[in-house]
């Protein structure tokens, strides 16, 4: 493509090293598509001849055609990237037809809109992944409304919760994750194609057609900035590393839930495995991996960002490093996603010994001191007193509920028989009435909401997917998660 400039070829060395055929392959249809949409482009505008304009639709949707079939560019193609693969068959199949598609444009704004395209196509699939997680997390919710379970801070039991109340939380987590994601969808949805190398080109094309055709929403109003901007493989990494963080959190969670210190769940076996050597090992090895994946996704945002600071304007190949940092994330989180929706759908929990674990460590010591509190007593005087309180049924090895009378008396006067009342784990769950409290009463609005949420925000992605992309990058409609 650019030999002519050249009196020898590059050393092998050398062309390995720069090629990037192995890694952006999988754009093939973003780039086909693209280039469909440039091709109609030059012959509407005149630029090219009608009949090659029309050759070369119609042999690029032939092309697109048949790698769908095939999954895709075959490995073992020679090509220096995706870009010069399909631009070299084309040139085999239409002779020189095929050479006139790259004029009025560079690789440089091919590679960025190619690239947006794909993003664009990402953010989607993966919001359509953790919409099916969402499903889970609301279902699970609602099931479980009313089981006890432990809340920690500092991993020590400090209130008794709901469990319906735990995964709304991370449906609260994991909600903010769609935002995210499809903030980086709007980031990617600019198109720069037309922007040239960078200084934009001397013939007379129309850039607001090709990026209506490409379902962009705006086309990019400065050349420079164009070929140069990767802010949206920021937003896109970034929305990853966030979201690989959230998952990473709660599947710390449930490795340590399972564990025989706790046995408040079990994992399905069609989501644990087993060990080599010790035939009664049950391990949560897709929550453990989950750790790890989020680690090497927060660590290609981060090194992507540092690859980017040291481009000087506008491109140069340091960037071509953006694919390999997505594709990885990509594959990664969304294979994240599926397994951990999946076993979370199955997970087997054990209400009573959950509701055990509650009990441990005083964790209605609390509602000893919003007692006091509603006697007049100052909160923080109620708190020593019932810290008080604490250190004695410690010293006696009881709870409080077992302490006598005269305890409680010796702790505070106000303090009556009827306060042990509150000191039951239902019962002081079920005063947490404040909105966003535990109470099963609360965690039922909630799930309502939730679901009332879930299903508008399902419409506004399959929207997205519909306006947002041409119908040959199109992902699936986003479906029910499957409990």
């Amino acid at each position: 493509m650019w030999g002519g400039r050249f009196d020898k070829p590059p050393a092998d060395v050398a062309r390995a090293y720069t090629r990037s055929f192995p890694v952006d392959r999988r754009m093939y249809r973003e780039d086909i598509v693209a280039s469909r949409a440039h091709a109609a482009m030059l012959g509407q505008q005149e630029i090219i001849p009608a009949g090659s304009a029309k050759a070369l639709t119609a042999a690029l949707d032939s092309l697109l055609a048949e790698l769908d079939q095939i999954g895709g560019p075959p490995a073992d193609a020679d090509d220096e990237d995706v870009h010069s693969y399909v631009e070299r068959v084309l040139t085999e199949r239409i002779g020189d037809h095929g050479r006139r598609l790259h004029v009025a444009r560079s690789r440089n704004d091919q590679v960025a809109t190619d690239f947006r395209l794909y993003c664009k196509g990402f953010c989607l699939r993966l919001a359509i992944a953790v919409l099916d997680l969402l499903g889970v997390l609301v279902q699970r919710a609602q099931e479980e409304a009313e089981t006890i379970a432990p809340g920690f801070t500092h991993l020590q039991v400090a209130q008794p919760v709901t469990l319906g109340h735990y995964f709304l939380a991370l449906f609260e987590m994991h909600r903010r994750d769609v935002d995210n994601i499809l903030y980086a969808h709007t980031v990617a949805d600019v198109c720069p194609l037309g922007a040239g190398a960078l200084a934009g080109v001397s013939f007379d094309i129309d850039r607001e057609s090709v990026a209506e055709a490409l379902c962009f929403s705006q086309v990019a109003r400065n050349s420079l900035d164009a070929v140069s901007d990767r802010d949206f493989v920021s937003a896109v990494l970034q929305a990853c590393a966030t979201l690989g963080g959230h998952l990473s959190r709660w599947a710390e969670d449930l490795v340590i839930w399972a564990s025989p210190g706790y046995g408040m769940v079990r994992f399905d076996d069609a989501f644990a495995t087993g060990s080599s050597m010790l035939p009664q090992k049950l391990n949560p090895d897709v929550a453990e991996l989950t750790r790890a994946k989020a680690g090497a996704v927060a660590g290609a945002a981060a090194g992507w960002q540092a690859t980017l600071k040291g481009v000087p304007m506008t491109y140069a190949l340091d960037m071509q490093e953006d694919k390999r940092a997505v594709f990885r994330v990509e594959d990664d989180v969304l294979a994240a996603l599926q397994a951990l929706t999946g076993a979370l759908s199955t997970l087997a929990v054990n209400r009573k010994r959950m509701a055990t674990v509650a009990s441990l460590g005083h964790p209605t010591a609390i509602e000893i001191a919003d007692y006091l509190t509603e006697q007049g007593v100052p909160f923080r005087d109620a708190h020593a007193a019932v810290g008080r309180l604490v250190r004695v049924a410690e010293d006696r090895g009881i709870e409080l509920a077992d302490l006598d009378d005269a305890a409680f008396a010796a702790a505070d006067t106000r303090l009556s028989a009827d306060v042990r009342d509150r000191l039951d784990l239902q019962r002081a769950v079920a005063r947490r009435t404040s909105l966003g409290g535990t109470a099963p009463a609360r965690v039922r609005e909630e799930a309502g909401r939730a679901n009332r949420w879930l299903h508008w925000q399902r419409e506004h992605v399959q929207n997205l997917v519909a306006r947002g992309l041409p119908a040959a990058l199109q992902p699936a409609a986003p479906a029910q998660a499957d409990v």
